[in-house]
């Protein structure tokens, strides 16, 4: 089968997007394993064992973004792969996306809703330091920050439905072809 330049190039830059993603996904989950490993270090170490299971769990759920977006990375590649490969209006791919800004959406509400009342940077005292007036400058950042990965998720789920869309379309000018 003779490549078109757009089909190689869609293959090379697909190639590249998953060594990428595969890197990302790797060193997210090994920096979620030595959070939770450090956190949890008394109980095998000896320690306050009750604390270290509070701690380990506080870690788990500020830890949980960061798995959303490891699924979303584990989609994307297998979108990417199929693009690669020349399937471009599939209903797979459109689903795969959608899947994408799913994680995505998931990731940042979580981190905005729930994450960001725990986190040991904030104290867990985000309400009272808003009551008090004090807001934190990193605080702020870090919503605007999750805003914008909802919003992208959202954007990325509407496009998963665009893309819905055209390859159905696809198969109806198929079908008369």
């Amino acid at each position: 089968m003779t490549l078109s330049f757009d089909q190689a190039k869609l293959r090379r830059e697909a190639s590249m997007f998953r060594i990428m993603a595969t890197l990302a996904i790797g060193l997210t989950v090994i920096c979620v394993f030595s959070q939770l490993a450090v956190a949890a270090a008394p109980l095998w170490k000896g320690g306050d064992q009750r604390q270290a299971l509070i701690n380990t769990g506080i870690q788990l759920v500020l830890a949980a973004p960061a798995l959303f977006y490891i699924a979303g990375l584990r989609r994307a590649r297998q979108v990417i792969r199929r693009v690669g490969d020349g399937e471009l209006l599939t209903a797979q791919n459109s689903q795969g996306l959608g899947g994408v800004g799913m994680c995505l959406l998931a990731g940042a509400l979580w981190s905005l809703l729930i994450s960001d009342g725990l986190s040991p940077a904030q104290g867990g005292q985000v309400a009272a330091e808003l009551a008090e007036g004090g807001v934190d400058l990193g605080q702020i950042g870090g919503a605007a920050r999750d805003v914008s990965l909802a919003a992208l998720g959202l954007a990325v789920v509407m496009i998963g439905r665009v893309w819905a869309a055209a390859s159905r379309l696809k198969a109806e000018n198929d079908s008369f072809v």
